[in-house]
């Protein structure tokens, strides 16, 4: 019987060609690229295979309705994401499920194992793999020749081939050791029933989602209690300047995104409105909230009568960095998933990354941070599969405020980052 690797290299292997034209690289480093890169999502999934609720989460994706297996059927319409955008979204929630901020890192890995002469050519061919893997796993649900008690036992049965078939310092990221991957013990008769198929609806996992969302929401109001507390020494940096609640120490200076520069002080998180469906081209639909970043952005793009200029910028109100680090924290994902998606749905755009901070402390250190945030939105986004040659990043510091930085509210506004579209 044919492993899991070799079964999904074989799809991919006769658009190989193909895939060598678009990306501008030659046929026998694709061919290890897919390899690889296809390695490296089967390991992230054999690390989920002791964590439960990891495990679930993967089990989701596979038998969503969304994975339509399509992949499994044209590889090469992954690329680029044109004519499957839909799969391209699910692959990136796969990614971001199995290596969280990691995913530029393990690109950037394929790309060193395979010997691209374009790096982001890693990042393209992981942004193609995971929606593969996740079509043939939700093909072989469908056909009941799987399910995930049969899924981590084959990962774990495997693992030897895909460590020999994965790049070179993935083990470094995660843990692939034979004691690190133990599949958990999961009772047959309750593993993806048959309403948690691609066709059906619910699951008998899905109470996890509220108690996980309950667990979420408790945490993030002790973590805001605790940083009133100590004065506003809070460990995350915003992207939301609401005023009531200072989230930035004195010595990080350049939190993520304010509330857009056209707004008053006061429209924040609680003022981006419900959110609700927002269709892209293709048959995507984002949830996301009427005055959010994700909304303005298609809007503009969308509208015909507004010409691109220098002085229109869209600022993330979902993206956290770990204070005074440009490390994006994993909420940030959802978001950075849904610009990655509207990217991807309108091709000929191009974007510039801004990083800003507020008046505290060094200059120089300032621009510095706000310039490594802007380049770990960029690369964050490179590796969901957008080309690196439609993004800038570039950091401001604390040049270019829209906020009062005597007030602890206006600080809160100057931190931030924002896109602007510089071609659509």
């Amino acid at each position: 019987m044919a492993t899991l690797l070799d079964s999904l290299t074989s799809l991919a292997t006769p658009a190989v060609n193909r895939i060598a034209q678009r990306l501008g690289e030659s046929d026998a480093a694709v061919a290890r690229g897919v390899q690889t890169s296809v390695a490296s999502v089967l390991g992230g999934l054999l690390t989920k295979s002791t964590d439960v609720s990891g495990i679930h989460r993967i089990s989701d994706l596979i038998t969503s309705r969304d994975n339509t297996g399509g992949p499994v059927d044209d590889v090469s319409s992954l690329l680029g994401g044109k004519s499957a955008p839909g799969a391209s979204v699910m692959g990136a929630s796969l990614l971001s499920a199995l290596y969280g901020n990691r995913v530029g890192s393990v690109g950037e890995l394929v790309a060193r194992t395979a010997g691209f002469k374009n790096p982001a050519s890693g990042a393209s061919l992981l942004n193609l793999a995971a929606p593969l893997v996740l079509g043939y796993l939700g093909k072989r649900v469908r056909e009941g020749s799987l399910n995930l008690a049969s899924l981590t036992t084959q990962l774990a049965a495997e693992r030897d081939t895909m460590l020999a078939a994965a790049p070179a310092g993935l083990s470094s990221l995660v843990d692939m050791s034979p004691s690190g991957t133990r599949p958990i013990y999961i009772e047959p008769q309750r593993t993806m029933p048959e309403r948690d198929r691609i066709a059906g609806t619910g699951g008998s996992n899905r109470w996890l989602w509220p108690l996980l969302g309950l667990a979420a929401l408790l945490l993030i109001w002790f973590t805001t209690v605790r940083g009133r507390a100590a004065g506003g020494n809070a460990l995350v940096d915003s992207a939301v300047a609401t005023g009531s609640v200072l989230l930035d120490t004195a010595s990080a200076h350049a939190g993520s995104a304010a509330p857009a520069p056209t707004n008053p002080a006061s429209d924040a998180a609680g003022t981006l409105g419900a959110f609700g469906k927002q269709p892209l081209p293709g048959g995507v639909e984002l949830n996301v909230p009427e005055r959010g970043i994700e909304s303005n952005l298609i809007a503009f793009i969308t509208d015909g009568s507004r010409p691109v200029n220098d002085t229109t910028w869209f600022n993330f109100d979902r993206l956290n960095f770990a204070t005074a680090s440009a490390t994006i924290l994993p909420e940030s994902e959802e978001q950075l998933n849904n610009i990655a998606a509207v990217l991807t749905a309108y091709p000929d755009v191009n974007v510039k990354v801004g990083g800003y901070t507020d008046n505290s402390g060094d200059r120089a250190a300032n621009r510095r941070l706000s310039q490594q945030r802007a380049e770990a939105v960029r690369r964050a986004l490179v590796g969901k599969g957008i080309a690196a040659n439609r993004l800038v990043a570039e950091g401001y510091g604390s040049d270019h405020p829209v906020g009062d930085n005597t007030t602890a509210e206006g600080r809160a506004q100057n931190r931030r980052i924002a896109l602007r579209v510089t071609k659509k």
